[in-house]
């Protein structure tokens, strides 16, 4: 069986956790700098810091090198697919209790979407913005405030999977069938040629693969959709041969915050506030 991928190839780099408080050895821990991260002997309660996450300031942008450090979270999530966790912010306490709880738990979902973005099960996931209402430092210093401002993984329980959906399409009487079909970001596909001649699978213009066959085998042909978007395909030769793999994000885009608009307020909490009530309300 033939395989390719459609999209961007991710490189993963493994980056350490700080430890948990209270981790014992051989009980969940952090892997040492450059060790894999493991959650094997961790259980519901649990909870890791993770301290490569780091976004700009007064923002819920994610910088560049936490993306990396997720990339790694996500590959540790995807192997252990029925783990529950919540995505918790955590801030210092400058500013108000209002602003730092919105910019936490905005902090907490741009975390949250990113891990779905790149293969997680969104059902695995539950972001949790705390503001500066649980700090592990003081506050009263530089030092402790950097601590303070912190995302944490926390196992919540077991996740309890649903049925597969269908990843197949059947080429029989010249036909694809179904002739669309929706599956989420970072699926693989598979063509099974039923026919008992060869067909192309293409995609808008594109050359794609050749499924040969000998008379009712069923050969297949395998692509990994890495990306959300719709693809048409189709059969160079016979035309009725044809279909569309529509690619799904696991969850909807959403705006994060870039900065206040004025103080206490976050750009999008601003803006629902404002729908409800004028300010000063």
């Amino acid at each position: 069986m033939k395989k390719a991928r459609l999209g961007t190839v991710l490189t993963f780099v493994i980056l350490a956790m700080s430890p948990s408080v209270g981790a014992e050895e051989g009980t969940c821990k952090s892997p040492a700098p450059g060790m894999p991260l493991e959650l094997d002997g961790c259980k519901a309660g649990d909870s890791l810091i993770l301290r490569e996450v780091h976004f700009d300031n007064d923002s819920a942008k994610l910088r560049p090198e936490s993306k990396i450090f997720l990339d790694q979270v996500a590959r540790e999530l995807k192997q252990n697919p029925t783990i529950k966790v919540a995505i918790e912010g955590h801030t210092d306490n400058n500013a108000s209790y209002d602003y730092n709880m919105n910019l936490s738990q905005n902090r907490a979902n741009a975390a949250r979407f990113y891990l779905v973005s790149v293969g997680v099960n969104p059902d695995q996931l539950v972001p949790k913005g705390y503001g500066f209402t649980q700090p592990i430092a003081d506050n009263a210093t530089a030092d402790g405030r950097a601590l303070n401002r912190r995302v944490e993984l926390e196992l919540v329980g077991t996740l309890v999977l649903a049925p597969a959906k269908p990843t197949k399409v059947y080429i029989s009487t010249f036909h694809a069938k179904p002739q669309q079909l929706e599956v989420p970001v970072g699926t693989e596909v598979t063509w099974v040629n039923y026919d008992e001649i060869s067909h192309d699978i293409s995609f808008d213009g594109l050359m794609g693969s050749r499924i040969w066959t000998s008379p009712w085998l069923g050969n297949s042909y395998s692509l990994k959709f890495d990306q959300a978007g719709t693809y048409n395909y189709r059969c160079s030769v016979h035309k009725d041969v044809n279909g569309k793999i529509v690619v799904k994000p696991s969850v909807a885009e959403y705006v994060t915050t870039e900065s206040p608009v004025y103080g206490g307020q976050t750009t999008s909490s601003y803006k629902a506030k404002q729908t409800r009530e004028p300010y000063g309300g």
